[in-house]
């Protein structure tokens, strides 16, 4: 870290310790006085004036004096470079590790080949490149000679490169489908999966982004209460108790009854039976019948909408043949042909895109996503990214980036060649509610949320 980072970075800690103790309602004489530091330490830390390593050790001792978290207090060092992190092919090449699993015989033969690409600290995936080192010759699910996972707790959008099966298995029972360059897939959580490869003699490949969902981030509170009391309030999307649970969970948040909200119901002129059906849960709301609970429950219609999850919607698989590019920018002169990946409305802040990047206008993208590229095409491709190109660097073939959400950048590729990205879009913590929550407040303050430097009690 430059020593311009570091001091920045120092800053950004006192503001966020300062921000809690106001909380906490101390002052910088209090936190002296109750951790036994000197006032002049404390002040200067707040003001960023002191090491990394006795700041690390105050935040830990406020941690463990006051109930608060060290999450809450702790914030991640910037690895980028104004925004962007590049990792060449040779730095990949030197992660590289092989997983053994069993064969039909059962013996544990080479499976995988693993290589890291880029990464970030502050990105909320892990990406990876990984060769198939096991072929088959069928495309039977319950080929004994593909050894599936357990599955794992992140989401993972699937990049295929060559003759690829992709094997999975839902509620005991097993899939498999070719995939081939440019086809790609999602997978929810724990759902077992496989790959292999199809011909020996050619590349079998996937680019494998893994990405903490909004469970991975509440694990904390989820291990304090416990998966039993998690499971009674979430219910089921596969059925109505999704629905239900949530119903339920919003009644007794406000210490009703389900008799109480019949009652409302029946005296907004619903007929008996159905107020009962809606009250219990046991049917879906009309639109106007939803307006109604949400008034009645203090909320917006929105936090009673539940999703569905449709047989087999565990895995979305999305075949490059079937799916068009489209300009980007639009016009005829452009420099990118863009088309889609897999997509679900499990994650719908989730995109992945085919990239091919030519001679042309050079568009800039911007957006409010954590973004994960890979060059997998046989071209190199210039980057350029920060304000007014600030920076640039190459992406060669098994290069790839990262950027940090409103981080601008661009591509180009020499005249008359060709790029080919995969790239991956994935929803960091700045969630629809946390930017409605943050839009409420009066606009001239906002700064305050990250650069706390007073005393406001």
């Amino acid at each position: 870290m430059s020593a311009s980072n570091e001091s920045k970075y120092l800053r950004q800690l006192g503001a966020r310790i300062l921000c809690e103790a106001n909380d906490l309602k101390r002052t910088p004489e209090a936190l002296a006085s109750e951790l036994g530091v000197d006032l002049d330490f404390v002040t200067g830390v707040i003001e960023g004036n002191q090491e990394f390593s006795s700041v690390r050790d105050f935040i830990w001792k406020m941690a463990e004096f006051y109930p608060i978290s060290l999450a809450d207090l702790w914030l991640e060092i910037d690895d980028t470079v104004d925004g962007a992190l590049i990792m060449d092919k040779a730095a990949s090449t030197e992660t590289a590790r092989i997983f053994e699993r069993p064969d039909t015989s059962g013996a544990l033969m080479p499976y995988y080949e693993y290589r890291d690409t880029a990464m970030s600290r502050l990105a909320p995936f892990k990406s990876e490149w990984i060769k198939e080192l096991r072929f088959v010759e069928n495309n039977d699910p319950h080929n004994s000679d593909v050894a599936f996972n357990k599955g794992h707790l992140m989401h993972q959008m699937t990049f295929f490169i060559g003759a690829v099966n992709f094997y999975w298995e839902v509620d005991g029972e097993r899939y498999c489908v070719e995939m081939n360059t440019g086809d790609s897939c999602f997978i929810t959580p724990f759902v077992p999966h496989s790959f292999a490869g199809r011909d020996e003699t050619a590349p079998a490949l996937i680019i494998a982004a893994t990405f903490a969902g909004d469970v991975r981030r509440a694990i904390s509170e989820i291990v304090q209460m416990g998966t039993p009391a998690v499971e009674n309030l979430a219910g089921d999307l596969r059925d109505i108790s999704g629905y239900a649970q949530r119903l339920s969970a919003s009644l007794n948040a406000e210490s009703l009854s389900s008799d109480d909200l019949k009652q409302h119901l029946v005296e907004q002129g619903i007929v008996a039976d159905r107020a009962s059906e809606l009250a219990n849960g046991e049917i879906q709301p009309s639109q106007p019948e939803l307006v109604t609970l949400a008034v009645y429950l203090n909320l917006r219609p929105v936090d009673l909408n539940v999703p569905s999850l449709q047989a087999s919607g565990e895995v979305t698989i999305n075949y490059a043949e079937e799916t068009n590019f489209r300009a980007f920018p639009s016009g005829d002169n452009n420099g990118h042909q863009i088309k889609p990946l897999a997509r679900t409305s499990l994650q719908p802040y989730l995109k992945g895109f085919d990239i091919r990047i030519s001679s042309g206008d050079k568009g800039e993208f911007c957006h409010g996503l954590h973004e994960y590229v890979y060059n997998y095409g046989d071209q190199s491709i210039t980057v350029f990214w920060g304000n007014g190109d600030a920076h640039q660097s190459m992406l060669r073939p098994g290069d790839s980036a990262y950027f940090q959400p409103m981080t601008p950048h661009r591509f180009e590729c020499a005249d008359g060649a060709e790029g080919s990205l995969v790239c991956v879009r994935i929803p960091g913590r700045l969630s629809k509610a946390v930017l409605d929550e943050y839009a409420s407040f009066p606009k001239a303050i906002r700064q305050r949320v990250a650069e706390e430097t007073t005393r406001w009690f």
